[in-house]
């Protein structure tokens, strides 16, 4: 049988041929010549090169191997999922087991990372466990170890401080603070959509109807690659394109805004947000949240009243360099605390359960569940009519 001739590429416009090779971490190298022949000896020599590193199986340290994995393995992930896995890379990971051979990774090296991670939450640490499953199964893919030591490794660490819900005043003290400025229409649609923030800033105006029953459709995300801004039709789930009603508080919101760009909430320029622009639309909210300084202060007042004393004008909130600007804001306030909100309202209102997860976007109803339950009262005292009313 006659040996099958060598294939390649050839570009008729720079003259060259072209043939790509598989190197160790997966990623396809080009290789060019002006002669075929002459591309056919460089391909098997690259070929044995190849081998033979594989055949050292794994004289690659971690942190050379994890830079490449990353390099390799995030270009389509979100800014934040990016930011996960740099963070268990950096902070974590390589200062750890860095300088070890890939090969010479054992189970108790991966421990020893998670037990100088005692002290911090469980989510940092499923997101560090996660990274390294991911590197270890890489590697064994590519034939640079024979087992992923990773296979038994948990996350151990404190669960994390459930985020409460803004309250009715709370979300009013909020609105009052940035009323007039430009973080307020995007405050609106998180509190009154439960869009994510992504779905806030890629929301364009041909998917906000206003008349008859008011509505907007969630069809578009804007996500961030490094800073640069990218609207983009793919979504964080095929769950998340909705069509949310509006109530009548964000539809006159919404009618009131001038139209400067084909998005409802842009930059200053009328341009989609970029990470640092939204980022600075953000500190109008943070500077009008108090101070440590400021709370102090709030606590002392309190005390003083409580013991009969009048406080003529509170100093709690107010700005020695700005007198006519004052920090109301007395509680935690994050983009994704709008949208929990939102979510929460719809469970305490006892809308059906399946109505509030296609709302919500959730892709599992799990996750809905997890916010209901957390939300419902267990006590004996507040079961017993339900209790009762099973049995009658």
């Amino acid at each position: 049988m006659p040996r099958e001739s060598f294939k390649c590429y050839y570009n008729a416009k720079t003259k060259l041929y072209r043939k790509r090779i598989k190197d160790i971490t997966g990623k396809y190298v080009p290789l060019y010549d002006r002669d075929k022949n002459i591309l056919k000896i460089k391909y098997d020599a690259a070929k044995e090169a190849i081998k033979s590193q594989l055949q050292v199986k794994g004289n690659i340290t971690v942190a050379e191997y994890a830079k490449r994995w990353f390099d390799l393995n995030t270009g389509e992930l979100s800014q934040a999922r990016k930011s996960d896995y740099k963070i268990a890379i950096n902070n974590h990971i390589a200062p750890a087991i860095g300088n070890m051979l890939i090969k010479d990774v054992q189970l108790d090296d991966l421990k020893e990372i998670l037990s100088n991670m005692n002290e911090l939450s469980y989510s940092t640490q499923i997101k560090t466990v996660t990274t390294l499953k991911q590197i270890f199964e890489s590697a064994k893919a590519n034939k640079l170890i024979l087992q992923s030591p990773c296979l038994t490794l948990k996350a151990g660490g404190y669960e994390s401080e459930e985020k409460n819900p803004l309250s009715d005043e709370q979300a009013k003290t909020l609105l009052e603070a940035v009323k007039g400025t430009s973080v307020y229409p995007f405050i609106m649609i998180g509190l009154y959509t439960g869009l994510r923030r992504e779905e806030i800033l890629g929301l364009r105006w041909d998917c906000v109807h206003l008349e008859d029953v008011p509505y907007i459709s969630v069809r578009q995300a804007l996500t961030f690659n490094g800073c640069r801004p990218i609207i983009s039709d793919k979504l964080k789930t095929k769950s998340a394109r909705r069509d949310i009603p509006i109530p009548p508080e964000l539809v006159e919101c919404l009618k009131s805004m001038e139209r400067k760009s084909e998005l409802v909430v842009c930059n200053t320029l009328s341009e989609p947000h970029s990470f640092t622009s939204f980022r600075n639309m953000w500190k109008i909210v943070e500077r009008r949240m108090l101070t440590d300084e400021d709370k102090k202060q709030k606590a002392k007042e309190e005390k003083a009243k409580a013991e009969g004393y009048k406080i003529i004008e509170s100093k709690a909130g107010k700005s020695k360099k700005h007198p006519a600007f004052k920090r109301t804001i007395d509680f935690d306030v994050s983009p994704h605390i709008l949208r929990h909100t939102f979510i929460c309202n719809l469970v305490m209102s006892g809308m059906n359960i399946k109505k509030v997860q296609y709302l919500a976007g959730h892709r599992d109803l799990r996750m809905t569940l997890g916010v209901y339950t957390k939300l419902m009262e267990n006590k004996p005292e507040d079961m017993i009519e339900d209790v009762r009313k099973a049995f009658s």
